[in-house]
């Protein structure tokens, strides 16, 4: 384990402790998906069994710690995340902005990275999560994402443009093993796949896994870092060669 992991665990630590001798809800930033694996493989030695992880909308990504429940304290939580709506000032002299734009132009502000959630682009609009300590600062600070003017305002979490948008993919696999279907949804040889996943970028409903053999079943969220998320809908058909169609529902 890293100091960095190890400092990251204190600090969740502390987190549940606080929330267990206060009765009042703790709150983390926002967690990666690694360092939300190495807080769900620890989180057993906190004390606190209850605890969540929310992102503010449903397939979030990035997800804050949430120590406590309802039937614990008696009341429900409120959750500190804003969703901020990002326009161009003028649509006619906009670009083309990507998740990566945006995330540079936030970062160029000098914020941590925790401080923010995922980033959804729809079109010309874009969406980001925020810690709501940091969304007043972010409205009056983020004016300009490469060359496009912007505005930036907070809005409802309740909107049309965070609901997931999913792509039916028919993937054609020698196998139900789950590097065989990483292979096939990342594109990459099968011979390769090993290397993503001992670079812990391949996880299964928010769990880092390394497991090469394993069979992931319908409903299963997998996630492979640099290429994206799907739901497995499982096998669809075989064909004469003995290979299999599944069906997967990508996030896009």
């Amino acid at each position: 384990m890293t100091e960095e992991e190890r400092l990251l665990l204190g600090h969740l630590r502390d987190l549940s402790e606080r929330a267990s001798r206060s009765g009042i809800y703790m709150f983390s930033g926002f967690l990666s998906l690694p360092e939300q694996d190495l807080f769900l493989r620890n989180a057993r030695e906190f004390g606190l069994t209850d605890y969540r992880l929310s992102g503010g909308y449903e397939g979030a990504e990035r997800k804050i710690a949430v120590f406590g429940s309802e039937d614990e304290f008696g009341y429900p939580p409120e959750l500190p995340i804003s969703v901020l709506e990002i326009s161009p000032l003028s649509e006619k002299y906009c670009e083309e902005l990507s998740h990566r734009d945006i995330l540079g132009a936030m970062m160029s502000l000098q914020i941590d990275r925790s401080l923010t959630g995922d980033i959804i682009v729809r079109g010309k609009q874009a969406y980001v999560l925020s810690l709501t300590k940091s969304a007043e600062f972010l409205c009056g600070s983020l004016t300009r994402i490469r060359h496009t003017d912007v505005t930036v305002q907070i809005t409802g979490s309740d909107i049309p443009e965070l609901r997931p948008v999913l792509k039916e993919l028919s993937l054609n696999i020698a196998s139900e093993r789950l590097d065989s279907i990483v292979a096939g949804f990342t594109g990459i040889s099968r011979s390769h796949v090993e290397r993503l996943f001992h670079e812990q970028r391949v996880f299964l409903n928010g769990r880092m896994t390394d497991s090469l053999s394993a069979r992931p079943k319908e409903g299963d969220i997998l996630t492979v870092r640099g290429f994206g998320k799907a739901v497995y809908c499982g096998i669809s058909g075989s064909s004469k060669k003995g290979r299999l169609y599944v069906k997967l529902n990508q996030y896009v």
